[in-house]
């Protein structure tokens, strides 16, 4: 049995309208203070392109200081309200699993999230923070799971046969872990939240740790999706790649650690959400690492904008000594 107390030390709800329940669409996201503009981002993508739809935002935070709480707290208009779940110390994964990078133990907080909403819905839409909405959700929320844990979305042919030589699963089927339509009944029938946590803490290192983790206990308990729900995009500096989605794309997930929020990034996609959110008027985060900042500094000047070239250049130049 889940015990909500032991993870949430808070939670708080917030609404314009009295909005009913019955025509909600339920969206849930968890992130750390890092993430809580791109997840706003992400939240500002998903009003923009659905007018049409109510929703209500389940956000779990880890440590999100006040300042990005405020501007979560501006999402809300007449057709979204906001329910903000404070996670606390208690959630603690394995940290040797967390092999990539970019990931954190907030990656792993989406295994609560159906625990955590159960009993207030019956099915929710789980999205990363680092995904942009481009088109109407309407027909993937009304998707039938009734029969399913989860609706997924297939990975990439080589994520696939990666899968392959490391678990006993069917790679065909491996699922990306950053869109999922979750059916909250079966998800507590099969008593995942507890099975999931438990395998992520079970001395394994899995390599892309919660992905992993609900690929093997949902094998076979899941309905795939088409690939428009979940697009992923490798970008590089000039963000060309945005230009080569499909038109019919709905979800697109910036996969890798170069993520569009940073300002070494040129991706047009993302600066105009940012443009609609309540951080517009706040710098973009500089860059990850600092030969991020040298990268760029060529690319400016490769497109004659002289003046990014050699402020960037002096940034990178100045970390480099630092």
């Amino acid at each position: 049995m889940f015990e909500l107390k032991k993870y949430i030390n808070n939670i708080e709800f917030f609404s314009k309208n009295e909005l009913q329940s019955s025509n909600l669409v339920h969206i849930a996201l968890a992130f750390d203070d890092k993430y809580a503009m791109p997840a706003g981002v992400t939240i500002t993508s998903v009003i923009e392109n659905n007018d049409s739809l109510h929703f209500c935002f389940h956000l779990l935070v880890d440590n999100v200081s006040i300042a990005n709480i405020a501007k979560l707290k501006e999402l809300v208009q007449y057709n979204v309200s906001i329910k903000i779940y404070y996670l606390n110390a208690n959630f603690d994964i394995n940290p040797d699993t967390l092999v990539l990078g970019y990931l954190s133990a907030v990656s792993c907080v989406r295994f609560i999230l159906p625990a955590l909403l159960h009993s207030q819905v019956k099915k929710f839409l789980y999205l990363d923070s680092d995904i942009l909405c481009l088109k109407s959700i309407s027909e993937l929320y009304n998707t039938d799971i009734s029969n399913y844990v989860a609706g997924v979305i297939p990975d990439d042919k080589p994520m696939q046969n990666e899968i392959k030589t490391l678990y006993s699963i069917d790679a065909e089927k491996y699922f990306n872990s950053g869109v999922l339509l979750i059916n909250t009944e079966k998800w507590m029938e099969n008593d995942l939240t507890n099975k999931c946590i438990k395998k992520v803490n079970d001395g394994n290192i899995y390599r892309f740790a919660d992905q992993d983790v609900l690929n093997i206990l949902l094998e076979n308990k899941t309905i795939l999706l088409p690939i428009k729900y979940n697009t992923k995009i490798h970008i590089t500096i000039p963000c060309s790649e945005e230009k080569k989605i499909a038109k019919y794309t709905v979800l697109l997930h910036y996969v890798t650690g170069y993520k569009p929020w940073y300002q070494t990034f040129d991706s047009q996609l993302f600066k105009k959400y940012y443009q609609l959110s309540p951080w517009k008027n706040l710098e973009r985060p500089l860059a990850l690492k600092k030969s991020w900042l040298r990268n760029y500094a060529k690319y400016c000047f490769k497109e004659k904008h002289y003046m990014s070239a050699i402020k960037f250049y002096y940034l990178y130049l100045l970390r480099k000594v630092n």
